[in-house]
């Protein structure tokens, strides 16, 4: 049985060695599976020809249902996700990361997870989850850290692997709290969960098969997690100005 539709949003910085593949890739993965879907690209200010190989795909390939948002500086990845799902046009939205090291295969137990839930989030670090490859040291010891960071800041103890680039939403659901989010960078992520909690939202949380990506991260080892830092702490900032107020059910 098909499902009827989705909206699929993919933030991009320097991702043009496989923005296309993957494009493809999930192009394939829907249309077998949803009567209807788009897929946006949010292309970051990427310095690398993401944003060419996106376009030339988009005029050749006609048959894909795909709208690119491009922005000619880099922004962050919170910002181009907002504008991707506050773009979108379907009752059910995921955002994914465009290396498809979560494979967009795992979507299946996602949209089964969403019946009794309003967000489902991937967890590389739930029960049950696994990696083609050890995670490097550096990653690890990040990820702990900010999750600790969290935890202390925001409460959020109950999502120990927030920045996991796979996220499903009901549309209603992601409209409310994208409209709210101020975070432009990683940290993000951690506001969406922080909001969901906050507007009492149901959040299920999943395991995931994490492949292989033998390029360079995005990630930068010194500067983003002190961008982290002050984020979390503009994050509780704005929550005791009641700055997240506007809205709330």
């Amino acid at each position: 049985m098909k499902h009827s539709e989705i909206s699929i949003v993919i933030p991009c910085h320097k991702e043009a060695e496989v923005i296309e593949t993957n494009i493809l890739t999930v192009n394939e993965y829907l249309r077998g599976r949803f009567e209807r879907h788009e897929i946006i690209v949010v292309t970051d200010g990427s310095p690398d020809g993401t944003a060419d190989v996106t376009d030339s795909l988009l005029k050749n390939r006609s048959d894909i249902p795909l709208t690119h948002i491009r922005f000619a500086e880099n922004r962050g990845k919170g910002a181009a996700v907002k504008a991707g799902v506050l773009g979108s046009r379907f009752e059910t939205i995921l955002f994914i990361d465009a290396d498809l090291t979560i494979p967009i295969e795992e979507l299946d137990e996602f949209m089964s997870a969403l019946g009794q839930s309003d967000i489902v989030i991937a967890s590389r670090l739930a029960p049950g989850a696994k990696f083609e490859e050890p995670v490097p040291w550096h990653r690890v010891l990040m990820a702990r850290g900010f999750h600790l960071l969290q935890i202390l800041i925001l409460g959020n103890f109950e999502f120990s692997d927030t920045q996991c680039g796979f996220k499903l939403f009901r549309r209603n659901i992601a409209l409310d709290i994208f409209r709210r989010i101020t975070i432009r960078r990683f940290a993000f992520d951690a506001e969406l969960l922080f909001l969901a909690k906050h507007l009492d939202y149901r959040v299920a949380i999943l395991p995931v098969t994490v492949r292989k990506d033998p390029r360079d991260t995005n990630v930068r080892i010194v500067r983003d997690p002190i961008d982290m830092l002050f984020s979390l702490l503009h994050i509780r900032w704005n929550d005791l100005l009641g700055r997240y107020e506007n809205g709330r059910r």
